[in-house]
């Protein structure tokens, strides 16, 4: 985009932003040379410098003839941030104050990896109080300066993270690598019990985002409980392998689909003794484990 559209997008008329761009190349300029410079109607320049003076972003520095000087970019672009920052505070005031309560709360797909990654930043920027995640160790170095930033304002930081990573701004939970995780690429985060995002991180990447309490509240209460099992079976791995089997593969491949079930059975057999398989198990689910034990 060229500077001229750049400054277009900063308030000024495509003349405006020529003269300006004119007088730092050629300060002390008079209207006549600006004209005759810069390629512009001579009516328009002059109607143009009239603005750009009122607005303080060049100057009159003499009276027979004016001639005219930019205001410094640095001072020029400082004002306008100041000036757009406080129409925005106040804009969002008075749009506040029109909104209406939402006690439904909508959802918003998110149908791009690129979408969803903004997204998740812009979530852990805006949360006051409280984060939880479950997160990848990929995942983690990709948002581990925006959640820092969280935790030195003030935000508690949960995490269940699956893979080896450093966060020592976090309360970790730590799950299996992402090699033994059935499912595929999952990750979900839930800001201040007010909104949540859940996506799925294969490709094609999708996710949805929403502030509907009951989702939020699901995806917060699925959060606590990957938190509670790795706890859990960080304290009880030897008992909880002896009952359900290693990877608890027992228990958890009667509640999955067919196609996971048969990955998690191939997952937990991997350097384990054989475990037990019933008759109705799926062909390949026991072809895999026969593999195995070759």
């Amino acid at each position: 985009m060229s500077t001229v559209e750049e400054m277009k997008h900063l308030g000024f008329t495509g003349a405006e932003a020529q003269i300006y761009i004119f007088l730092l190349q050629h300060p002390l300029s008079t209207g006549y040379e600006i004209s005759k410079g810069a390629g512009l109607p001579r009516a328009n320049t002059y109607q143009a410098l009239e603005t750009l003076t009122a607005k303080e972003r060049v100057t009159a520095v003499s009276a027979d003839p004016v001639r005219y000087a930019p205001v410094s970019p640095a001072r020029l672009l400082k004002r306008i941030e100041e000036e757009t920052a406080q129409r925005c505070q106040s804009l969002e005031q008075q749009l506040t104050a029109l909104e209406q309560p939402d006690n439904v709360g909508h959802f918003w797909e998110l149908n791009e990896y690129s979408r969803i990654e903004a997204r998740l930043r812009e979530l852990i920027t805006s949360a006051r109080q409280r984060i939880a995640a479950s997160l990848w160790a990929e995942d983690l170095d990709r948002l581990s300066d925006v959640l820092q930033q969280a935790r030195d304002r003030g935000c508690t930081i949960i995490l269940n993270l699956f893979g080896e990573a450093s966060a020592d701004y976090a309360m970790i939970y730590q799950h299996e690598g992402p090699e033994k995780v059935v499912g595929g690429h999952v990750i979900a985060l839930a800001i201040d019990f007010e909104e949540a995002l859940v996506a799925s991180l294969d490709a094609p990447a999708t996710g949805v985002v929403t502030q509907n309490r009951t989702m939020v509240r699901m995806v917060e209460k699925f959060i606590r409980d990957e938190a509670y099992l790795a706890a859990i079976y960080e304290q009880l791995s030897p008992e909880l392998e002896a009952t359900f089997g290693p990877h608890m593969v027992n228990l958890r491949r009667s509640l999955l689909p067919a196609q996971d079930a048969e990955q998690l059975v191939a997952i937990a057999t991997m350097g384990s003794q054989p475990i037990n398989l019933p008759s109705n198990l799926h062909t390949s689910t026991r072809d895999a484990l026969h593999l195995g034990e070759e």
